[in-house]
């Protein structure tokens, strides 16, 4: 015994709408979740060769600065004790000097 009972009809039709949206749904966020996925991997890869470019290029301009400054620093001492070298020494006048100081 077949009955039409159109608001069983209709209920059966909702229910039938709702599992498709649901399906809907669940693929849409499926599909999300991977191409958010494949964005973050995406961006991360162009990131590290940013960050990675950067800081090659931080470590040249360090690595010269250095050089600058150590090439600098030696010339700066080695015409210091050019300087030092240059100077007459008197030995007569330090030790008089000294004896005076020491046993005064």
């Amino acid at each position: 015994m077949a009955e039409n009972n159109p608001e069983l009809d209709a209920i059966k039709h909702l229910i039938e709408v709702e599992k498709t949206a649901s399906s809907l749904i669940n693929d849409a966020k499926t599909e999300a979740d991977k191409r958010l996925s494949e964005a973050h991997l995406k961006y991360n890869s162009q990131y590290k060769e940013k960050y990675d470019q950067l800081v090659a290029h931080l470590d040249d301009e360090f690595k010269k600065s250095h050089d600058q400054i150590e090439a600098k620093y030696k010339k700066e001492l080695d015409d210091y004790k050019a300087s030092i070298e240059a100077k007459s020494q008197d030995k007569k006048s330090f030790e008089s000097l000294l004896e005076k100081l020491l046993l005064a």
